[in-house]
């Protein structure tokens, strides 16, 4: 079976997130209303959608690649994947480099997965990034068909559809390898994890609250609480760190973005504010909370103009 081509439903223009203050002036939700979504509000969803969603069917050619994700991909079987292309799902649909939107999907499964498309000037061919299924205690499959769990939020596949081929697996070929840490921030991060011993790389996740918005993940270094131990603030002064406004103005270390181009993803030190918007506090529309300063984050560079061209209406 090939892959549906762009000229479908879904390949309406839509708009970029919208600033608070121009938020009302447009249905953010429009593309997912038009495909005959449910976008009532109040659904709460897994990350990267937040309560950012619409229920409803996906869009056909989301629907055509979780049916199709090859059968080496962890922990799904052929049923699951055409169960789940049935169903109602949560997605957003969101403005991108491409003659369709993209589309980010939390897939209802046991546990954590969902799919995030990416389009680029070439409109044969869509990059799919996936993560999970995780693995659930209750799986009584072959623990080999699972990631380990170390691969919380940091391993995940990409996979490109070229003219409606199968899906090819382009992790390797279109990201930069995972961060690593010195031996130096091993010692130095290990005292915001656990109560005795170093910090190692898998330390290092994805954050993927702004991929309802724009198509860039970033690497970070966040203070966990495990059991009793409470750890210290990270200070200000640390290299790595930035106050986290999504975590209370808590500084967590940053460790890049990684930035689709249109083509695959650059490891970026730093971005425009536009490429690391402020979460939405409203489902309805885009509006940035009433104390979000994007200043307070170092690594957001209000003097770069280099961002992607995002395609518009």
């Amino acid at each position: 079976m090939e892959a549906p081509d762009a000229s479908t439903v879904d390949s309406t223009a839509v708009d970029a997130p919208l600033p608070a203050n121009e938020a009302g002036e447009a249905d953010w939700l429009a593309v997912e209303k038009a495909m005959g979504a449910d976008c009532g509000g109040g659904a709460i969803t897994d990350p990267p959608l937040g309560d950012i969603a619409c229920s409803g069917q996906l869009p056909e050619h989301l629907a055509w690649f979780l049916r199709n994700i090859p059968d080496g991909h962890p922990f799904l079987t052929a049923a699951e994947r055409e169960d789940a292309a049935q169903a109602r799902q949560s997605f957003k649909a969101v403005s991108g480099l491409g003659q369709r939107p993209d589309f980010v999907a939390v897939i209802h499964h046991f546990s954590l997965f969902w799919i995030r498309s990416l389009e680029g000037p070439d409109p044969d061919t869509t990059v799919y990034l996936v993560y999970g299924p995780q693995c659930d205690a209750t799986w009584s499959d072959p623990v080999d068909k699972c990631f380990p769990d170390d691969a919380y939020l940091r391993e995940f596949k990409l996979y490109r559809v070229h003219k409606g081929g199968r899906p090819e697996d382009v992790t390797r070929e279109l990201t930069p390898p995972a961060p690593s840490l010195t031996p130096a921030e091993r010692r130095r991060y290990g005292v915001y994890l656990h109560p005795d011993g170093d910090a190692k790389a898998t330390d290092v996740k994805l954050d993927v609250s702004r991929l309802a918005y724009v198509p860039v993940l970033r690497w970070v270094l966040r203070p966990v609480q495990e059991g009793d131990y409470q750890p210290p603030p990270m200070p200000s002064s640390d290299p790595r760190a930035f106050d986290d406004h999504d975590w209370g103005s808590t500084s967590i270390a940053h460790f890049g973005f990684l930035v689709w181009t249109g083509e695959r993803f650059e490891l970026r030190e730093t971005v425009p504010p536009g490429l690391w918007p402020c979460r939405t506090v409203r489902s309805s529309e885009h509006a940035c909370g009433a104390r979000y300063d994007s200043h307070a984050d170092r690594y957001l560079d209000h003097r770069e103009s280099t961002e992607p061209k995002r395609k518009g209406p």
